[in-house]
C-alpha cells in the first residue's frame, strides 16, 4: 500500500512537471433554475445554496483539464410563477448531485496578469429527486414514483419513468483575480443544459384520472392535480395541459471561487503546501512567474 502511494505521487509530480500543473478551487454561490414552474431565467425567491470543488490540470498556461463535483437544491411553485398558472398550483423541490470534467480556456496568460477572465465547458452525470410538501401528508412526497403524469401506465405506452441519474452539459465563464503565486479568487457563472423535462416533474399532460387513482393511489392523484388547494376546481380532463414538453429543463450556478495552485513556486513541482511557501512573495526561478501587471 505504502509503495502505491509513493507510486502515485511520482506519477503526478512527474505530470506537473511536463505541464502547468494542478489547480484545486473551492466554489460557493447559489443554484437556481429554468422550467414549467419558473419559465423566466432567474428569482430571487427560488435561488438556493450551491457549492463545487474543481480540481484542474493545466496542458499550457491557457488550456485546463477539470473535473469536480457540485452539489446545490431548486425549487419553484406556482405561487410564485405567472398569473396564469397559478391555479395550477404545482411546487418542487430537489436536491442536485453533479460530476463533470471538461476543458477550460483562459483569455489571458495568468502569469502575466492578475486579472484573467475564462471560459468552460465539458460532460457530466447528474442525480436529483424532485419531491413536495402536501395538505395531509407528513414530510417529503418523492413526485417520480408516483408517475403523476402517467408514467409507467399501459395507458400511456409513451410515457416512461424518467431516470433519477443522467447525463448533463454544463459550461459557462468566470474570471480570476490572482492574489499570488499560488492563491487567486474570482467569480464564476455555469449553466447547465438537461435532456430531461422533469427536473420538477412536470412536462406534458394531465393523466386519466381514474386510471391513475387505480394504478397509483389518491397520492398521485392529489400531487397530479393541486388547483383543489387553490380555488376547489375540479381535477382536469385528460389530455389537458399540464406542462410544456417543447422544453427541457435547466439549471445553473453564479458564486465566488477560491483557488489554490498546487505548485511550489521556487522550484514548480507538485506541493500540497504551496499557499504556505516561505517564499511565495519572491518572484520564482523557474516553473511559474508571480503575476507582475494589471
Amino acid at each position: 500500500m505504502r509503495s502505491c502511494w509513493i507510486g502515485c505521487l511520482l506519477m503526478v509530480q512527474s505530470l506537473t512537471g511536463m505541464g502547468q500543473g494542478f489547480d484545486i478551487d473551492m466554489f460557493a454561490g447559489i443554484s437556481n433554475y429554468q422550467g414549467d414552474l419558473q419559465p423566466i431565467f432567474f428569482t430571487v425567491q427560488n435561488s438556493n445554496p450551491g457549492a463545487a470543488i474543481i480540481l484542474k490540470y493545466g496542458f499550457s498556461k491557457r488550456f485546463y483539464l477539470r473535473g469536480g463535483f457540485t452539489f446545490g437544491s431548486v425549487a419553484a411553485s406556482d405561487a410564485n410563477n405567472r398569473e396564469d398558472l397559478r391555479p395550477r398550483n404545482l411546487s418542487f423541490r430537489s436536491g442536485i448531485q453533479e460530476f463533470t470534467a471538461g476543458f477550460e480556456y483562459r483569455f489571458i496568460d495568468p502569469d502575466r496578469f492578475r486579472v484573467t477572465p475564462y471560459i468552460f465547458a465539458g460532460a457530466g452525470v447528474f442525480r436529483f429527486n424532485p419531491y413536495a410538501y402536501g395538505d395531509g401528508y407528513e414530510g417529503r412526497v418523492y413526485l417520480q414514483p408516483l408517475g403523476t403524469e402517467g408514467q409507467g401506465l399501459s395507458l400511456y405506452p409513451d410515457r416512461t419513468p424518467y431516470n433519477l441519474t443522467q447525463f448533463c452539459i454544463p459550461y459557462g465563464f468566470g474570471i480570476k483575480w490572482q492574489i499570488n503565486c499560488n492563491l487567486n479568487m474570482g467569480v464564476e457563472f455555469r449553466q447547465t443544459k438537461l435532456f430531461t423535462d422533469y427536473l420538477d416533474d412536470v412536462s406534458t399532460n394531465y393523466a386519466d384520472q381514474a386510471a391513475l387513482l387505480q394504478a397509483r393511489g389518491q397520492k398521485a392523484v392529489d400531487f397530479a392535480w393541486r388547483g383543489d388547494e387553490f380555488n376547489g376546481a375540479p381535477y382536469p380532463a385528460a389530455g389537458n395541459k399540464r406542462g410544456n414538453p417543447g422544453e427541457n429543463d435547466w439549471y445553473y450556478f453564479a458564486g465566488i471561487t477560491l483557488g489554490l495552485r498546487l505548485q511550489d513556486c521556487e522550484t514548480g513541482t507538485f506541493s500540497l503546501g504551496g499557499l504556505f511557501n516561505r517564499n511565495k512573495g519572491q518572484r520564482p526561478r523557474a516553473k511559474i512567474d508571480c503575476p507582475r501587471v494589471w
